[in-house]
């Protein structure tokens, strides 16, 4: 299965993980949508974290370095260049016509990462993602030990000077602080055997409790915020994992159309979240956000995702091919 956690052929891919990739995307866009404090510890602990941890628990070892770079160029590169091209003109002409984008907001977009706002909100998840994938790509020739320490240096940098891990162009900082949670993903598979749904079920359990309580403060991983120290990971990770184990456990219970439905929800995952933010940035949707607001930015960008997915231009704007194609 790609390593990529938005997009793939269906044929090759578990019901139950496309449909958790659907509601990580979906929570990505509640997250948007509201800020309050209520929703950041519901969503902010897992919903980024929940794609990294796919990406390692569905990574393939041995692809050479180049064949991983065209594989993340078509599947991330190419739609975010797209949807930025796109984005940036819209913004210009809405500039133009009413002079009202917020100053410094074209150079801000360019640099990506934790500068861009909307309607570039979400970008940054996208060229961290294909930065990741490379990076440990890349890591792979060195033993496991290495590359723990380039996350475990990359986590306390993060937890010791937020400020200078969000400081890098299109996030790049933030990728060995990421890498944590790839590398969580690969552990998980490894062992995945071990976790049967009980087991996955009390992770999931105890992540929640311990955000509940307090113990565990919500992560915000593009203000370079890894929660408490050890505990913001471990609960990122427990609730995270525990998801995927239980939605592996779906897959017996998924018939063939309803996967296949599922799966063509996944395949636009990129679109939506790349296309989500400008559709708040429109609504000026405010801090404390809207239902109706939330409504539009999720079924107009999948709407528009699942026209597009079965055009010729489909894979510019969402990374992949229609599913069975």
């Amino acid at each position: 299965m790609a390593a990529t956690s938005t997009t793939a052929p269906v044929s090759t891919r578990s019901a139950g993980v496309d449909l958790l990739r659907v509601v990580g995307i979906a929570a990505v866009v509640v997250g948007h949508v509201w800020s309050d404090n209520v929703t950041r510890a519901a969503v902010y602990t897992w919903h980024v974290p929940l794609f990294f941890l796919l990406t390692g628990y569905f990574w393939t070892p041995g692809r050479p370095l180049r064949g991983e770079l065209r594989k993340r160029w078509r599947t991330l590169g190419l739609p975010y260049v797209t949807w930025f091209v796109l984005l940036f003109a819209g913004l210009a002409v809405a500039d133009a016509a009413t002079g009202e984008a917020a100053e410094g907001a074209f150079r801000a977009a360019l640099w990506g990462g934790t500068a861009a706002v909307r309607p570039f909100s979400a970008f940054w998840f996208v060229s961290v993602l294909l930065l990741i994938a490379v990076a440990y790509r890349w890591l792979e020739r060195f033993p496991a030990a290495v590359t723990w320490a380039v996350a475990l240096g990359g986590l306390a940098a993060a937890h010791l000077a937020p400020g200078a891990v969000t400081a890098g162009p299109l996030g790049v900082f933030l990728v060995p602080a990421c890498l944590v949670f790839v590398l969580a993903g690969r552990l998980l598979r490894r062992f995945r055997e071990r976790v049967p749904v009980g087991l996955a079920a009390a992770m999931l359990a105890l992540g929640v409790a311990l955000v509940a309580t307090g113990l565990s403060t919500p992560l915000d991983v593009k203000a370079g915020d890894f929660g408490r120290p050890v505990l913001g990971v471990l609960t990122a990770v427990l609730i995270s994992g525990g998801l995927v184990r239980l939605a592996e456990g779906l897959d017996g219970h998924v018939g063939a159309r309803a996967a296949r439905a599922i799966g063509w929800l996944a395949a636009c995952g990129i679109a939506v979240v790349l296309s989500h933010a400008a559709i708040l940035w429109v609504l000026r949707t405010p801090p404390e956000g809207g239902w109706f607001d939330l409504a539009t930015a999720l079924v107009l960008p999948w709407a528009f995702a699942l026209v597009v997915l079965r055009t010729r231009v489909g894979p510019y704007l969402t990374g992949t091919t229609a599913p069975g194609r």
